[in-house]
């Protein structure tokens, strides 16, 4: 009776314990029940099942197969209704007679039990450290310990079948694959399925997992890896992986393709990932800061991209300067013979387009007028064999516009009004639009023969230097270069540096040095010239010093009759 009483009163002392336990766990977050053998072993794609007999560690006894809510993870009783078993087991073992072993799976180094909860419970009370058990051997690869939380457990059975499935251990050894939510190497395996499906359409043929691995890494994973090194994304989300991120681009590439169209850029994705969700960059007065800051300096965009971005993109292993474009219409009435000509511009490029159009007030969204547009727009898209689409949107005109310019590598805009020298009436637009910038007075030109090129020393105009470079390897057009100013020795640096860009060059380049106001020089070169284009960079001094000083950007605005493209 003794003996009874006794393990009674050990068996209400460990449901105590028990429902400490669980309080403790409910305050802290920290989960203290017991592993599921289901949600292991589903997650298994090598298994095998070997049976042996032996002691096992009590310590490493952390998952049950049918009764995780039954015990703790300590298995220390929950139920009332498990104290006549309970007390039984208890006093068994200390007779004679003893108990038998219990049986369980083992997978790494940790037991999950299937038949004996109660004899495991009853030796943790007495702090015994092994007990006898039938051990089904699943799995020794995966490398589970019993320290590990139960999400842990989860990712390295994850991962482990990820790296069974993939042979990306053998196949990319250096590869730097990590991890660390549930779920994320399942979806990770479906990219690498997904990208061998369409290398199938691509290539015409079957293709092998290991092929499909090796060729995902190379072309889909390393370039956007790259990306967040460049950008040293990493610092601003401290805890987070390297393949968490790529994650969480390539899933929002996905979502922003489908509401921007086209393709989307790697690095705008990175960008846009940092700016929104960055360390210290969600609250207003980052942003209150970001827009005092932008009076005072010419290098930043509205969306934190800075001068030379863009081209470090391409620099970085992109193929094309320009694959998608914006081309914004506020009057299609007026603005059609802009419009096709813009995309006739877009398809030399075989760029992806979005023409957009802005309305003030939501009434106007389905108005006959806009459907009007729509059908208008989609029939140019058709006749001019342009891949595209016609938007519509609602909202802050420049705003909007900066947004779908920040997806975009190059936005035409129609010259509907001259800048007028006092009022900077074209600071917003080319301020906070990031990328390139095409403004047209009246229409594009159907071929690119001559380029001038506004240089200097600044570093938006070497910008317009780089990519007056690609687009005349393009267009195989000639590039007038136009240095001009005050300062000789200005002109001189400016020269010199020009010469030794385009000297190992295959271009046909010429050269006009003047003392003259730049503006004033640009138009009359590219008047006598026959210019179709004129590239050069945006503006050079910040906004708070334009206040009191002209801009030749906007001296070439005022009076020019050909097309302008901006470098940022």
């Amino acid at each position: 009776m003794n003996s009874l009483n006794q393990a009674q009163n050990e068996f209400n002392q460990a449901r105590t314990k028990a429902a400490w336990e669980r309080l403790f766990g409910l305050l802290t977050g920290k989960n203290y029940d017991l592993v599921d053998y289901t949600e292991v072993r589903k997650r298994l794609s090598n298994v095998y099942n070997i049976t042996v007999s032996k002691e096992i560690p009590i310590s490493s006894i952390v998952g049950t197969v049918s009764r995780n809510q039954d015990f703790t993870r300590t298995f220390l009783p929950k139920l009332v209704q498990d104290e006549s078993r309970w007390v039984n087991v208890k006093m068994a073992n200390e007779s004679q007679q003893g108990v038998p072993p219990i049986d369980v799976y083992q997978i790494g180094e940790i037991y999950f039990v299937l038949d004996g909860h109660h004899r495991v419970s009853v030796m943790k009370s007495i702090n015994a450290e092994y007990i006898q058990a039938n051990v089904r051997i699943i799995n020794t690869e995966v490398p589970l310990k019993p320290t590990d939380s139960p999400d842990e457990i989860i990712v390295k059975t994850e991962r482990q079948s990820f790296l069974d499935r993939t042979r990306i251990n053998e196949l990319i050894p250096a590869h730097q694959i990590d991890l660390v939510l549930a779920g994320q190497y399942p979806q990770l395996y479906d990219h690498i399925q997904a990208h061998k499906y369409f290398m199938g359409i691509d290539f015409k043929r079957d293709i092998s997992d290991d092929e499909a691995v090796v060729h995902w890494y190379d072309e889909v994973y390393l370039p956007i890896a790259r990306t967040i090194r460049q950008l040293r994304l990493l610092d601003q989300f401290s805890g987070k992986t390297e393949t968490e991120l790529y994650l969480w681009l390539e899933n929002n590439k996905a979502a922003l393709s489908e509401e921007y169209g086209g393709s989307v850029r790697n690095t705008a994705l990175a960008w846009k990932l940092d700016d929104d969700f960055g360390k210290g960059k969600k609250g207003w007065l980052y942003r209150f800061a970001r827009q005092i800051f932008m009076f005072f300096t010419s290098d930043l965009s509205d969306w934190g991209v800075k001068t030379g971005d863009w081209r470090k993109e391409i620099l970085s292993g992109a193929e094309d300067y320009i694959e998608r474009v914006m081309i914004a219409v506020s009057n299609l009435e007026e603005d059609q013979a802009f419009l096709e000509s813009a995309l006739h511009f877009s398809k030399i490029y075989d760029a992806w387009t979005g023409v957009v159009h802005v309305v003030a007030n939501r009434k106007e969204l389905e108005s006959p007028k806009i459907e009007a547009y729509r059908e208008t727009v989609d029939r140019i898209l058709a006749a001019s064999n342009v891949r595209g689409k016609f938007f519509v949107l609602c909202g802050k005109l420049i705003r909007i516009l900066s947004e779908r310019a920040f997806w975009s590598d190059m936005s035409f805009f129609k010259m509907h009004y001259r800048p007028d020298m006092d009022s900077h009436n074209w600071n917003d637009v080319i301020t906070n639009l990031p990328g390139l910038i095409c403004i047209v007075p009246e229409r594009l030109p159907r071929n690119v023969y001559q380029i001038v090129l506004a240089f200097s020393t600044s570093s938006k105009a070497r910008e317009a230097m780089y990519f007056a470079e690609a687009m005349a390897k393009v267009s195989n057009a000639g590039i007038t270069v136009v240095i001009s100013g005050k300062s000789v020795q200005k002109r001189d640096q400016a020269l010199s540096e020009a010469n030794r860009f385009f000297a190992d060059k295959p271009l046909r380049v010429n050269y006009i040095n003047s003392g003259g106001l730049p503006g004033e020089t640009v138009l009359k070169a590219a008047e006598d010239v026959s210019a179709d284009l004129i590239l050069m960079g945006g503006y050079s001094n910040p906004f708070i010093r334009r206040l009191f000083q002209s801009s030749t950007v906007e001296a070439i605005l005022s009076k020019t009759t050909v097309p302008v493209i901006i470098c940022k």
